[in-house]
């Protein structure tokens, strides 16, 4: 368990979490306001509000949440020495990680007030076309990276720790470098580019994509904890999560590649990506078929009063309900939101289950049995399902 400055700091990162999901609740009352009648008239609304608080809603609620979480399972499964905190260098690393991530929370919130700046809704990534909300983002990719080199940095420790899971957080680690590394090649090929909706769209294409691997490795790793926390026992041995993570750094890899085969201004560049969600099929259909074999040898022991077991069961039919649809979208209907909040509705839901099972206890406040607890999952899950049907 994390202890001292581990402990300090992966409630840092948990409330970093909470904060942005707060925060992006929050953009959705204002967002309802500011079409309201009587709301929307009396009050003064900043110019272009609502598509711009609709960007920094999705940001926070997606982007930084999951990044967020990412930064505190680094936290909660990096090595200790000793069993106490881990060296000086690591927890300066930590700290600053945190620090950045912080500011660049702050700094993409500003631009929704200012009268100025365009919102440009592209995929993945929405940007609000102004400088303090690229710097933002900026500081977010880079504290998180600083977070993914500090373990790294602690990489013989990862190795060597007891979590069947380490496999899947170095995964997560190297496709979120390739990520950043892609971010850059693709912003040193836009540079003779206006600053617009297709610049945007360029510009986060293949890192998005590159993305959404390190968002299902981050599925995998909470799936895989709440299904040990539920049951006692491991999901599966290491050998698969070694060959589960392998496939997924090797589609990673795939991706970056395409930046050397295809021009940005070749449509052969955006739909190679697009037909990467193919091939993430195979690891995505791997873990699914060990939860599903999982779940039901311990059938038996199904609590629906646990949120490990409730959140993963959910978690399962929601992501693979949205994950099925991701064969069939073309962009054009219905089917592509419907896809897109599948899969994050499914990874939230093992998310929250993270929180009430691992995080709250590792930071010495565990949760006491409660109705109100699988009532919320259920309530989540079922209305998610039926955005998504």
């Amino acid at each position: 368990m994390p202890l001292g400055h581990s402990r300090r700091l992966l409630w840092q990162w948990s409330a970093l979490a909470v904060v942005s999901l707060a925060i992006a609740g929050v953009f959705a009352g204002l967002l309802v306001l500011s079409r309201a009648p009587g709301t929307s008239e009396s009050v003064p609304w900043p110019e272009d509000f609502f598509q711009k608080g609709l960007i920094v809603h999705v940001s926070l609620s997606f982007v930084v949440w999951f990044l967020a979480v990412f930064g505190a399972l680094n936290t909660a499964m990096a090595p200790q020495i000793n069993g106490h905190s881990r060296s000086d260098i690591g927890n300066f690393m930590e700290r600053i990680s945190i620090l950045l991530f912080t500011a660049g929370i702050i700094l993409i919130l500003i631009p929704a007030f200012r009268n100025q700046g365009i919102p440009t809704l592209n995929n993945y990534i929405p940007v609000i076309i102004d400088p303090l909300y690229y710097w933002g983002l900026f500081l977010l990719a880079l504290g998180t990276l600083i977070s993914v080199i500090r373990v790294f940095k602690d990489l013989n420790g990862v190795v060597g720790q007891s979590m069947d899971e380490w496999p899947l957080l170095i995964c997560a680690g190297l496709l979120y470098v390739t990520a950043f590394v892609a971010t850059g090649m693709s912003a040193e090929q836009l540079q003779a580019q206006p600053v617009n909706y297709d610049y945007n769209e360029s510009l986060f294409w293949g890192a998005g994509h590159i993305l959404q691997l390190v968002n299902v490795t981050l599925f995998l790793i909470a799936s895989s904890i709440l299904y040990r926390q539920a049951f006692k026992t491991s999901l599966a041995g290491r050998a698969f999560f070694i060959w589960t993570s392998s496939i997924l750094v090797f589609l990673g890899l795939m991706g970056l590649s395409l930046f050397g085969i295809f021009e940005m201004e070749d449509p052969l560049h955006f739909s190679a990506f697009t037909k990467l969600k193919y091939a993430l099929g195979v690891p995505v259909l791997m873990m699914v078929a060990a939860l599903l074999t999982g779940l039901w040898r311990q059938r038996t022991k199904i609590s629906w009063q646990d949120p490990a077991s409730l959140s993963l069961a959910s978690a399962l039919v929601v992501f693979g309900i949205g994950t099925l649809l991701g064969f069939f979208v073309d962009g054009h209907d219905t089917r592509t939101p419907a896809h897109y909040h599948g899969l994050i509705s499914g990874i939230n839901l093992v998310f929250v289950g993270l929180f009430y099972v691992w995080f709250l206890p590792l930071l010495g406040r565990p949760l006491k049995p409660s109705k109100v607890l699988p009532v919320q999952i259920i309530l989540y899950a079922g209305g998610q399902l039926l955005f998504v049907i």
